[in-house]
């Protein structure tokens, strides 16, 4: 796997409209739906329920969440449990280490376990406060404690003479992104290559989902205060929470995926979010837009960088992919056609035949 500059790009325009707010709207919309279920507002939920359930579904029937691997419990720095899985223990020549995204857990990398597992040690973990991975304190859940957390899971899964590639999806993009400025002396020697997918290296708190600018900023500072003030546990934000699965569905379909993604994989990413931790998806959310710069992004020239956006997605548009690729010169850029947020549910053959362009095979 050599580390030639690959410079191949596909240009898209920038998708600036909206930003990475899928959990927290989530969270707090839904208490509306669910007040407007007398009448018109449930009767038009359920109409569009039944739209979305009347798609194609390429993965009807897929067992998302089925696959399972050597569990291996990790210590964080600050003593926080984590949860990660290994694949192909038995190999040492390459590991290919998973960090998932805001709201998910390690098996939303379904597709790509999948479809990897003869391809090296495949490492897969859940980042604090979501899956089977504990919360530790609320003053942990930031992008920068995120990439000390990676730094444990590499120590504890990875032998210490294993070549390492790296991919990540939104935030767990973004901490690898952390990682590698934090220890630029391992990129391009024990870190061989990184793939980054569907992510930012800052300035969400710009991106407006949408809204009129004004509007969108009054929310990005208002809603992790609101939220932090009614408290992650409080019963007003379960109840909330959990006021109506369709509801939710809905709005994942909307935000997360691009226009014809199946019914089986939204509902998938939704069961994920609705699992999260709710301090973890308040204080991670408030980490990320008020990070202006998570990365400058110039450790990662030394390996081999692939940067795949997604056509349409809404929450980290390509603007943002593209802003790393013009960061690291080597880098190859990739967008993902007709997919939004979630691409490696929507697009697995693309997503997997691109990762796997990364290990060299």
């Amino acid at each position: 796997m050599g580390r030639a500059a690959r410079t191949s790009r596909t240009d898209l325009g920038t998708t600036s409209r909206r930003g990475p707010l899928r959990g927290v709207l989530a969270a707090t919309t839904l208490g509306a739906m669910g007040a407007a279920g007398a009448g018109a507002g449930l009767a038009a939920q359920r109409r569009a329920m039944r739209r979305l359930q009347l798609r194609p579904d390429p993965h009807a029937g897929e067992p998302f969440g089925s696959l399972r691997g050597r569990p291996v419990p990790v210590r964080a720095s600050d003593g926080t449990r984590l949860y990660a899985e290994v694949d192909g223990d038995d190999r040492t020549d390459l590991a290919v280490v998973f960090s998932h995204g805001w709201t998910l857990t390690q098996d939303s990398w379904h597709f790509q376990r999948k479809a990897l597992r003869t391809h090296g040690r495949l490492v897969f973990w859940d980042q604090r406060g979501h899956g089977r991975s504990d919360g530790g304190t609320r003053d942990g859940y930031t992008v920068h404690r995120l990439a000390q957390d990676l730094a444990a899971v590499i120590e504890t899964t990875v032998p210490a003479d294993t070549p390492v590639v790296l991919v990540g999806h939104s935030m767990g993009g973004m901490t690898i992104m952390r990682y590698a400025d934090e220890n630029p002396d391992l990129i391009g020697d024990k870190i061989v290559a990184i793939a980054l997918l569907c992510t930012s290296s800052g300035g969400l708190g710009e991106v407006t989902l949408g809204m009129p600018a004004l509007l969108a900023r009054a929310s990005h500072r208002l809603l992790p205060r609101t939220l932090r003030a009614l408290g992650a546990g409080s019963a007003a934000i379960e109840r909330v929470r959990h006021l109506g699965r369709e509801g939710s569905i809905l709005l994942e379909d909307l935000i997360a995926f691009g226009p014809d993604a199946g019914p089986a994989a939204i509902a998938f990413a939704e069961r994920m979010m609705a699992d999260t931790r709710m301090d973890a998806l308040i204080d991670f959310f408030h980490s990320m837009i008020t990070t202006d710069v998570i990365s400058d992004c110039t450790a990662l020239a030394a390996a081999d960088t692939l940067v795949i956006g997604a056509e349409n997605d809404i929450l980290t548009p390509v603007g943002h992919s593209r802003k790393i690729a013009d960061c690291v010169p080597s880098a190859r850029l990739e967008v993902v056609p007709t997919a939004g947020h979630m691409a490696m549910l929507e697009r697995p053959t693309i997503v997997n035949a691109l990762i796997s362009s990364t290990l060299g095979v």
